[in-house]
C-alpha cells in the first residue's frame, strides 16, 4: 500500500473507524484514479445511507429477510465516510468548512430519513391517528437535539477554545498505527459495534417485532427522551460556559496581580 494513502488518515480517530480505516486506503487508491471528488464521495455515502432507511422501513413492516442488509450497508457507508477525507487530503483538496458542512448534511439526512421510516412503519402497522402527532414530536425532538449539539460544539470551540475531536477521550479514540492487541476489551468491542449501529435502529426494530402499537408507544417514549436530551445538553453547555468564564476571569485577575507586583513604580 502506497504510504501516502496511509498518511492521509487522521492521526487520532474514534474507535468505530478502526476497521473501516483498514479498508478505506484501498478504496481511496481506486478513487484518486478517477474524476470522483471528495464531495461526490460524501454525497455517494450519504445517498446510500439514506436509501438504507427504506430497507429499515421494509424490515419494520415485516420483510425480515432484509435485516442483515442494514449493518452491511452501514459498514459500507462508514468506509466511504473515511474515504472522502482521505481523497481530499491526497489530492490537496481538503475543505474544512465545505467538507464538514456537506458531511453534516448527509448525517442529518440519514437521521431524518430514519425517523420518517419509523413513523411510516408505525402508521402502516397501526393506522393510528396518533402516528402523526408522535411523528411531529419525534422530528421536533431530533431537530432541537441537533441544534443544541451544534450550538454546544460552537460554544466549546469558540468560547472555550476546544480543538480536536469533540466528545472524545482516551477511552474512545485510537492513534493511527495502534495495534488491535493493545486495545482494551471495551475498546475492541467499540470498534465493532460502533460501525454497524446507527442511533436507535435495532432497538426500534426489536420493538416492532412485538406489535405495531408497541412500536408507536416506543417512538413516543423516544420522542420524549430526545426533548429531555436537548434540554439537558443546553443546561450542560451553559454550566460549562460559566465554568470556563470563571476560570478565564480568575486567570486574568491573577495576571493583573502578577503584573502589578512586578511593577516597581506601583
Amino acid at each position: 500500500m502506497d504510504q501516502r494513502f496511509l498518511d492521509s488518515q487522521k492521526h487520532r480517530d474514534v474507535l468505530p473507524a478502526f476497521w473501516p480505516r483498514k479498508l478505506s486506503p484501498h478504496i481511496t487508491a481506486l478513487f484518486v484514479k478517477t474524476p470522483i471528488t471528495p464531495n461526490q464521495t460524501t454525497i455517494l455515502w450519504g445517498s446510500i445511507s439514506g436509501a438504507n432507511s427504506y430497507v429499515i422501513y421494509r424490515v419494520l413492516t415485516g420483510d425480515y429477510l432484509l435485516l442483515p442488509v442494514i449493518p452491511l450497508v452501514y459498514i459500507l457507508t462508514y468506509i466511504l465516510d473515511c474515504v472522502d477525507g482521505e481523497v481530499a487530503r491526497v489530492r490537496n483538496m481538503a475543505n474544512p468548512v465545505g467538507g464538514k458542512l456537506l458531511d453534516g448534511i448527509c448525517h442529518r439526512a440519514t437521521e431524518y430519513s430514519l425517523l420518517a421510516a419509523y413513523v411510516s412503519a408505525a402508521w402502516q402497522l397501526t393506522s393510528s391517528p396518533w402516528a402523526l402527532p408522535v411523528g411531529l414530536l419525534l422530528l421536533s425532538g431530533e431537530a432541537m437535539q441537533t441544534y443544541a449539539y451544534e450550538r454546544r460544539v460552537t460554544a466549546m470551540r469558540v468560547q472555550m477554545g476546544l480543538t480536536g475531536l469533540v466528545n472524545a477521550s482516551e477511552d474512545n479514540v485510537y492513534v493511527r498505527g495502534e495495534r488491535w492487541s493493545n486495545l482494551s476489551l471495551k475498546q475492541k468491542v467499540a470498534t465493532i459495534t460502533g460501525q454497524v449501529h446507527y442511533k436507535s435502529v435495532y432497538a426500534v426494530i426489536a420493538v416492532s417485532y412485538v406489535s405495531g402499537t408497541a412500536l408507536l408507544a416506543g417512538l413516543a417514549l423516544l420522542a420524549l427522551y430526545k426533548h429531555f436530551a436537548w434540554i439537558r445538553l443546553i443546561a450542560r453547555t451553559l454550566a460549562a460556559a460559566r465554568t470556563a468564564q470563571a476560570q478565564k476571569e480568575e486567570t486574568e485577575t491573577a495576571a493583573v496581580g502578577i503584573a502589578a507586583g512586578s511593577n516597581p513604580h506601583h
